[in-house]
């Protein structure tokens, strides 16, 4: 009896305590004594005030009487339904008496071979026997319900258990069921449990029922916490999200939980859009670029054959370069030599020059010239012909020819003058060949100079032309390699698009079709389980047995213990 009592015990606790709170609370634990038929033969209250907070006076709501402070000595005033502690930062503990009915109580009904049959009857038969315990309540609310039943040690066997399990404790047997009476049917939740089994004269005597609706509170509680939205607005909001899916229209705006949804999925069609319109622009792009890659195919095939013409020219104008080179510089060779003759014979003929002079006798005459060079002898014969010129023309002016002798001079006078004129004559003709030798030697030499620059040059163009037929034909082969993919990337820039327009159509065909069969479950069931979890949140303001203190946490566990016989 010990190992049951504690594992009441046990269940007692699992069933009516909380997480740990740092507020002041009021547990109730309710304890009844019914027969096997529900009627109810004693009640007590047994109420602990958590006081957290440490008030020195704690205020509570009651409808209990007979009311004892079990646990300590502090005194209380009891002001209709108002009952204030002088807590002095101490936990109250006490209880009362009620003669309100709980929130349910267990019934217990026993069959034998399908005759409904009393449990004091059952000690005495034999056959086949079906247990059931219900919980029959005065209003629906949701309560997690587990009885307890010890079973004799002989007069059971051949148990058949429904929503309950058999536990072995020192030799003795405990059936253990289970059940959650009050919730919606839609829940499919079981309201009661049963035990089939054949029966000995068994004798069973008594049930322990322990009731609470705080897992459920507390769940819905947590529930509430953690949905940060309100479910009936998010539902609403879910419904015309989806019809707007399944009809292909903009999705309306929402203010809730939703919104964030509907951005994600705008954010996806518009990708899509992006995608499509960019897999378009990519197939328009590359018919461009193969139809230009084709383009510069031919060009580069023409630039092949122009460079191969360009070196096979240039080839030919090198050797001509070449010869013509060799040939000016043969000539230039020669150069040096004619110079230093034509200088050669120009000083002969100035040294004749000069002794011809000489022998003129031009200083009778009263001219006295310096040596002709090369520099000067224009100038100096010019101005000795200017001279003999005037002295004739003075001796002809002259009346006084009696001296022989002056005649004589004057005669020789005007052939010196006749001579230098010639002599004139021959030097400028020699000047002038020396000077046209001159110049034809070094233009030679300019030529030269010009065939071996354009010998070098058409040197260094001929291996250039070479080195752009080599490129050129490369670039040709590589301009075909690239009009060649540029046709592969087109055709597959084509599919690309083509596929990008299924992926598209795909995908909002794949929202339309999902929203088609999310919004009757929308529409059906989600709408009923929501009006299922409101009715059961707003059933479990009843929930308790003595009054709940506003704003003051509270939890309420039945201990019932049912006499069977």
């Amino acid at each position: 009896m010990k190992k049951t009592i504690a594992l009441l015990a046990a269940l007692t606790m699992a069933l009516g305590c909380l997480p740990a709170m740092a507020e002041n609370a009021k547990h109730e634990r309710v304890y009844v004594v019914t027969a096997a038929d529900g009627t109810v033969q004693s009640i007590t209250d047994s109420v602990r005030l958590e006081n957290a907070d440490h008030l020195d006076e704690i205020r509570d709501q009651t409808r209990l009487s007979a009311i004892q402070n079990v646990g300590g000595e502090e005194a209380f005033i009891l002001d209709g339904e108002t009952l204030t502690w002088q807590a002095k930062g101490k936990d109250i503990v006490y209880q009362g008496t009620s003669d309100r009915t709980p929130a349910l109580l267990p019934a217990a009904e026993l069959t034998l071979d399908g005759e409904k049959i009393s449990f004091a009857d059952l000690k005495n038969k034999t056959g086949d026997a079906v247990l059931t315990v219900s919980y029959p309540q005065q209003e629906q609310l949701p309560v997690l319900a587990v009885t307890v039943i010890p079973l004799p040690e002989k007069g059971v066997t051949e148990l058949k258990l429904e929503n309950a399990s058999l536990i072995s404790e020192m030799g003795r047997q405990l059936l253990v069921g289970w059940a959650v009476p009050g919730a919606d049917e839609a829940l499919g939740l079981p309201a009661s449990f049963t035990a089939s089994f054949r029966a000995d004269h068994a004798d069973l005597s008594w049930m322990m029922t322990l009731a609470t609706s705080d897992p459920v509170e507390t769940a819905f509680g947590e529930l509430e916490k953690n949905v940060r939205f309100d479910m009936r607005s998010g539902l609403d909001e879910t419904k015309l999200l989806l019809t707007a899916l399944k009809n292909g229209e903009p999705l309306p705006e929402t203010a809730g939980i939703m919104k964030l949804i509907a951005a994600k999925i705008n954010e996806l069609n518009d990708g899509l859009t992006q995608l499509n319109d960019g897999a378009a622009s990519l197939a328009d792009g590359t018919v461009q670029l193969s139809s230009g890659a084709s383009e510069l195919k031919d060009g580069a095939a023409a630039l092949a054959d122009g460079a191969l013409s360009l070196s096979s020219g240039t080839a030919d104008a090198q050797s001509g370069a070449a010869a013509l080179d060799e040939g000016l510089t043969a000539l230039t060779a020669n150069s040096q030599a004619l110079n230093a003759g034509a200088e050669a014979l120009f000083a002969a003929v100035l040294d004749t020059a000069n002794r011809q002079l000489a022998a003129a006798g031009l200083d009778k005459a009263g001219l006295t010239l310096p040596e002709l060079t090369a520099d000067n002898y224009g100038a100096v014969l010019e101005g000795a012909t200017t001279q003999l010129s005037q002295l004739l023309q003075q001796s002809a002016d002259s009346h006084e020819a009696a001296d022989r002798t002056a005649a004589a001079h004057l005669a020789q006078a005007q052939a010196a003058l006749e001579s230098l004129s010639a002599l004139k004559e021959q030097l400028d003709q020699t000047h002038a060949f020396v000077e046209g030798l001159q110049a034809y030697t070094a233009g030679a030499a300019q030529a030269a100079a010009g065939a071996s620059a354009l010998h070098a040059g058409l040197t260094q163009l001929n291996a250039g032309a070479a080195a752009l037929s080599d490129g050129a034909a490369t670039l040709n082969t590589g301009v075909l390699s690239l009009s060649e993919g540029a046709a592969q990337v087109s055709g597959g820039a084509a599919q690309l698009n083509a596929g990008t327009k299924k992926l598209k159509v795909s995908l909002l065909g794949a929202e339309k079709m999902a929203a088609g069969t999310l919004l009757p479950l929308a529409e059906g069931k989600l709408t009923d389980a929501l009006q299922i979890y409101e009715a059961t949140r707003d059933s479990l303001t009843k929930n308790g047995y003595d009054l709940r203190p506003e704003g003051m946490k509270a939890t309420t566990v039945y201990i019932i213990r049912t006499d069977l016989q």
